[in-house]
């Protein structure tokens, strides 16, 4: 499964040298999935099943600055393997036609009581089509 996410860069997103905040990117990808949980209805299922989701890792790679007003398009690539769920995600400067970022990382599913749960078999199945969500 593969999900798209466009978004711009806002001025006070910036730090003192006029490009995005490290920290920032994080928020960007976080953006990211948190839409693509939405528009795909995975948010219904996580509800209905009582999950919450809890990123375990992630791991950024720093490659090109943003800078403000530059438009971005955040690609994530989901792969789910027993209880984890990994993600990729590219963030595209579309303005500057580069690559700024790439974020890999992992996520769990846990219950009300902080209980890592097993990935839904629909869910499994859904993230392993070959589908986009946009």
């Amino acid at each position: 499964m593969k999900s798209i996410f466009k978004l711009s860069v806002r001025g006070y997103e910036l730090d003192s040298f006029g490009h995005v905040n490290n920290a920032v990117y994080l928020q960007y990808a976080e953006a990211a999935k948190w839409d693509f949980f939405y528009k795909s209805g995975m948010i219904d299922e996580m509800k209905a099943n009582n999950l919450f989701p809890v990123i375990l890792e992630n791991k950024l790679r720093y490659m090109h600055e943003l800078r403000m007003m530059d438009c971005i398009t955040i690609t994530t690539d989901w792969k789910c393997s027993g209880k984890i769920i990994s993600f990729m995600q590219t963030l595209f400067n579309d303005t500057m036609q580069q690559t700024s970022c790439r974020i890999s990382g992992k996520l769990i599913y846990t219950n009300s009581e902080r209980i890592m749960c097993d990935v839904p078999a629909e869910l499994i199945e859904y993230l392993e089509s070959d589908g986009i969500v946009d």
